[in-house]
């Protein structure tokens, strides 16, 4: 009785100790450099910063696990489910966990009158007028002068560029999305997920761009009607959006078969290819891998290390595509001498048209669907309509996965699901590209939590809950020596509450254990 009793009293030792210490010191007292912290320090960087900056940002990390600070606009806290969050993260994580990248939560912020929310694009307020938006999310000064200098200071903490800084100004208009990305900006190391009632979508997001020097941030937005829908695949879609995905599909063909244009595509490359050369060599013939720029890299490195990003897309979509009698393409190289001899090349994916002239075509929407019937997915082609099953060659594990049960991520189609989205598979190029996206300047101004620490040691093994653990229950007894409830406790409260205190909490808790050791021997 005494040992639990013991034990007892030092939680709640602990928990007082842990109140009594300011907010700041709760969350991370000395947060580890991200990759553009170490890139913009190199030239007055301290031994310490070093050694962490080159033993974890000169490669690329293996595993990632990012924060997301939640914001709710024009949402009452009454109308967020207290379980909301949970669900949101842990599907996030169920889906995202097999590519190594995991999620967890920073903060959660609900403005319930928030200023800049609407569903006009073009409606704009000033940052004097937005302020209270700020204040909410920024802790920023009630002072209208004072708070854009702290604005402009946590601006430059995460490498704005002086001349961002020096044009942002009290009287600089912003849209619903420019107000709460410039938050965003202000707090780089975690995404910011919105969610707001104004979207005129399920989900927005855009992927990275190569201005990671500017005011203008990042952000996924959620219409707020999955608070009450619970929908479970609209996050992680837009999560792939973020790191640089686009869709499988392309809308509005009249046809059966769905041409690619290649002609626009490469229209699009930005640098004539140069940057996508430098990535699979001259020939196209290399295999894209995990592109990686070391936080010692020349401005000069870096700008063409960001030429990657509009050519980039070329990679996955020579997967997406087939040509002659749906004849995958062996690689890239040969997906590019086929468009530039202006052989025909179809999409796998595309949504046709309901076309009413004489009659209705024999089917229309998305070419690949979920049916219901076969419980299994399927992509439709042609007229008379030829259906091929999900074990199809051209589209097995790269529109559907999982014996036909899971759908392409970043596709439309939604097989049945209970607690995990369905749409949760990736090819193997777009794994690439995700990982390229995650690699970006811009991306690489997220804090990865696993650099430096032990939050993600064990990865990538999967643990199932419902496995052989031995279930302890409660007994009229009282506990033996043998009992090693209280110590589990023990443990458990020293390990989280270390991750918080400072060091003469953690001297004071040792002191705290000579004498339950000493306890121990007298009884």
């Amino acid at each position: 009785m005494r040992r639990r009793a013991l034990t007892g009293f030092f939680l709640v030792s602990l928990f007082f100790l842990s109140m009594a210490l300011p907010i700041s010191s709760a969350q991370v007292e000395n947060p580890t450099p991200t990759w553009v912290d170490c890139w913009a320090s190199e030239d007055q960087i301290s031994e310490e910063m070093y050694e962490f900056c080159n033993e974890h940002h000169s490669i690329a990390p293996e595993k990632r696990l990012y924060a997301i600070r939640w914001v709710f606009l024009n949402v009452s806290q009454d109308k967020i489910p207290n379980d909301w969050v949970d669900i949101q993260l842990n599907n996030l994580n169920a889906v995202f966990s097999k590519w190594n990248f995991r999620f967890q939560t920073s903060e959660r912020v609900v403005i319930e009158d928030a200023i800049a929310e609407s569903d006009d694009y073009h409606q704009k307020w000033t940052l004097r007028e937005i302020l209270p938006d700020l204040r909410a999310q920024l802790g920023l000064s009630d002072e209208e002068e004072q708070a854009l200098i702290d604005l402009k200071e946590q601006l430059a903490e995460r490498h704005v560029s002086q001349r961002s800084l020096d044009e942002l100004t009290l009287d600089e208009e912003f849209n619903t999305a420019g107000a709460f990305r410039l938050a965003s900006r202000a707090r780089s190391e975690d995404i910011t997920v919105v969610i707001r009632p104004n979207l005129d979508a399920g989900g927005k997001s855009g992927g990275p761009n190569d201005e990671f020097q500017s005011a203008d941030g990042g952000a996924v937005e959620l219409n707020t009607n999955l608070l009450s829908s619970g929908a479970l695949t609209t996050l992680p879609h837009e999560m792939g959006h973020y790191f640089g995905l686009s869709h499988t599909h392309v809308l509005g063909f009249n046809t059966p078969e769905a041409k690619f244009d290649f002609n626009n595509l490469w229209s699009r490359m930005e640098f004539g290819g140069d940057a996508l050369r430098r990535a699979v060599g001259e020939d196209y013939s290399q295999p894209f891998g995990e592109q990686w720029i070391p936080y010692s890299a020349s401005d000069q490195e870096v700008e063409e290390f960001n030429q990657l990003i509009p050519e980039s897309l070329v990679w996955p979509v020579w997967r997406l595509t087939y040509h002659g009698d749906h004849q995958d393409f062996d690689n890239l190289a040969e997906f590019i001498a086929a468009g530039e001899a202006g052989e025909t090349i179809y999409r796998k994916n595309f949504q046709r048209n309901y076309v009413l002239e004489d009659e209705a075509p024999e089917w229309w929407g998305n070419n690949c669907i979920w049916n219901d019937l076969a419980q299994q997915g399927q992509c439709r082609y042609h007229e008379p309509m030829q259906v091929f099953d999900y074990n199809d060659s051209t589209i097995q594990d790269v529109m559907f996965f999982e014996n036909g049960t899971s759908s392409n991520l970043m596709s439309y189609i939604t097989p049945d699901y209970d607690n995990v989205s369905s749409r949760n598979g990736l090819s193997s190029e777009q794994i690439d590209k995700m990982r390229f996206g995650a690699n970006t300047p811009t991306r690489l101004l997220l804090r990865n939590h696993c650099l430096g620490t032990s939050l993600c040691d064990g990865w990538p093994e999967q643990t199932d809950p419902s496995g052989d653990e031995e279930i302890v229950e409660e007994s009229d007894n009282e506990p033996t020596e043998d009992d090693s409830t209280p110590v589990i406790e023990m443990i458990a409260a020293i390990i989280a509450i270390l991750l918080i205190i400072p060091g003469w909490a953690v001297a004071l808790l040792a002191i705290f254990a000579y004498f339950v050791r000493k306890s121990r021997k007298e009884n």
